[in-house]
């Protein structure tokens, strides 16, 4: 009897386990405490306006979610994200550069332990040193130096391949006084010189892609190694349109093969922003002779037909 209870007991767990795995939680929160309303794949998460919002429970890792603020003055924020499940997120609502409000992930943690974290987020990285500060820190070093009455003398030697050089340096009193002594010794040596140059091959500015001889569209394709840390900073993001701004910066800085092109959107969860990113990089392709490829990424034929328009209009 009581092994059978010690089973079912192991039981119960085990499906609780399970059932946590298939679910994912989201903690938003605002950053100036603006209070607001949750909305995620239309189910209300939230009875009254709150500035911070827990919700539960959630079975799609690519939740729509919806944020009405209670000022009616801010224009309600829909954003579709991608949040694998068994796990918890921290999503903090704040504004841009350009004042509009945007969904910015802070944190993410096992299921069950994000929920009770508090939500301020706190830029605690200490700011980086100028130039400026290194000089104006020398500068002041060398000042408590020369006002130190303590210093009395300082003698420096210094030789190098035949030159000798000696330096006497006498200081005194809250004012300085520099007597230097100057004794140079040079050794000349005749150093054998070769008329003859090798010459140098100059690297090549344009790829030569192996077996491919056809137009193309910028100089230098990504090397495999690059383009893996694109991709995870790509992919690192969870919400689509971030997705997309990365990908597209990373585009615009640097150069594809179709191949690269089809592997990023493969990374995208929906068809349009698939072909948003299809047509923008159409410009950063090194082989666009073999753009075609890219259609292989689209699940529907009215993409293919998009593109195909697109490109045909260029």
């Amino acid at each position: 009897m009581q092994r059978t209870i010690s089973l079912l007991v192991l039981g119960l767990l085990s499906a609780n386990v399970s059932l946590q795995a298939q679910t994912a939680d989201l903690v938003l929160f605002t950053d100036d405490g603006m209070k607001f309303t949750l909305v995620i794949d239309g189910e209300q998460k939230n009875d009254t306006p709150a500035a911070r919002v827990v919700a539960t429970g959630i079975r799609n890792e690519t939740p729509v979610v919806m944020v009405r603020f209670e000022d009616p003055g801010i224009p309600m924020l829909k954003k579709a994200g991608y949040f694998p499940l068994g796990m918890e997120y921290t999503v903090m609502i704040t504004s841009n550069k350009r004042g509009e409000r945007v969904l910015r992930p802070t944190g993410e943690a096992p299921l069950g332990t994000a929920a009770g974290r508090p939500e301020p987020f706190i830029d605690d990285t200490p700011p980086l040193r100028t130039v400026d500060d290194v000089i104006d820190d020398t500068d002041a070093s060398e000042e408590r130096s020369i006002a130190d009455p303590d210093v009395e003398k300082a003698n420096m030697n210094v030789g190098v391949n035949g030159l000798g050089v000696n330096m006497n340096v006498n200081v005194s009193g809250p004012t300085t006084t520099t007597t230097t002594t100057i004794t140079t010794t040079t050794t000349l040596t005749e150093t054998p010189t070769s008329s003859a140059v090798a010459p140098q091959e100059e690297a090549p500015t344009v790829y030569h892609m192996p077996g491919y001889s056809g137009p193309i569209g910028c100089d230098w394709p990504m090397a495999p190694g690059q383009f893996g840390d694109a991709k995870r900073s790509i992919s690192g993001k969870s919400f689509e349109d971030s997705k997309l701004t990365v990908a597209m910066q990373v585009a615009k800085g640097q150069c594809f093969t179709v191949d690269q092109v089809k592997e990023v959107m493969g990374l995208f969860s929906f068809e349009q922003t698939k072909l948003d990113f299809a047509k923008f990089a159409y410009d950063h392709t090194f082989d666009i002779g073999n753009y075609y490829k890219v259609n292989d990424a689209f699940s529907f034929e009215s993409s293919m037909d998009e593109l195909n328009e697109y490109l045909r209009s260029r």
